[in-house]
């Protein structure tokens, strides 16, 4: 039986189709598959095809489905940009996972994370972005997050208010920001920064 599932022709792969991809091609997608036409379905190796396509940083999860009797479906989930990277004068994709996507020369409006010089595109940004994540729940719209200084981050809403950033624990006290530039509309005062990396405090630098 096993003999003839792997021989017979009217189970010989005749046709490899993409699903869920939207900047990707269906042949770049189908070049890193490189499922090989004429051979048994059965005879397909569905993990080591998910693994090549779900090394490459444009792909979040990817699925690989034996149709019988001769088609194989690849189904994708892309990285979509969530920030942009600034390191120098290049610029990066960033997922909302953290990974970087690919170089580009555009940030499309999106939130810049500027990093050192000698930061590894090797790395993730697993808590800058969960800084811009947390911030955009609260509906603060960081325009930028400098991050070149490990040691001190400051965001920087659209308006242009600094917000210097604590760690851990402090980051909390982002919860506060609404209703503290709330009180400060209602004022009709405007603000330069406001500092939240001390504990049990905010200090706030007004114009």
């Amino acid at each position: 039986m096993r003999r003839f599932l792997l021989t017979a022709p009217y189970f010989e792969v005749k046709e490899v189709a993409v699903q869920g991809n939207s900047r990707l091609s269906n042949d770049q997608i189908l070049g890193w598959a490189n499922v090989p036409l004429k051979r048994s379905i059965f005879a397909v190796n569905i993990k080591g095809i998910s693994r090549a396509i779900a090394s490459k940083s444009q792909i979040k999860k990817v699925e690989i489905r034996r149709i019988l009797p001769a088609k194989v479906l690849i189904v994708v989930e892309e990285r979509l940009p969530f920030a942009c990277l600034s390191r120098g004068k290049e610029l990066f994709e960033v997922c909302d996972d953290g990974v970087i996507i690919k170089k580009t020369i555009d940030s499309m409006n999106l939130p810049v994370i500027r990093v050192a010089r000698s930061f590894s595109l090797e790395e993730k940004l697993s808590r800058d972005v969960n800084i811009l994540l947390m911030a955009q729940q609260l509906g603060l719209p960081f325009s930028q997050l400098d991050v070149r200084n490990r040691h001190t981050l400051v965001g920087i809403l659209e308006s242009g208010i600094k917000i210097y950033l604590g760690k851990g624990d402090h980051l909390d006290y982002l919860s506060y920001l609404p209703s503290l530039l709330e009180v400060y509309r209602e004022k009709k005062k405007g603000l330069k920064y406001i500092d939240i990396r001390f504990n049990e405090q905010i200090i706030v630098g007004e114009n």
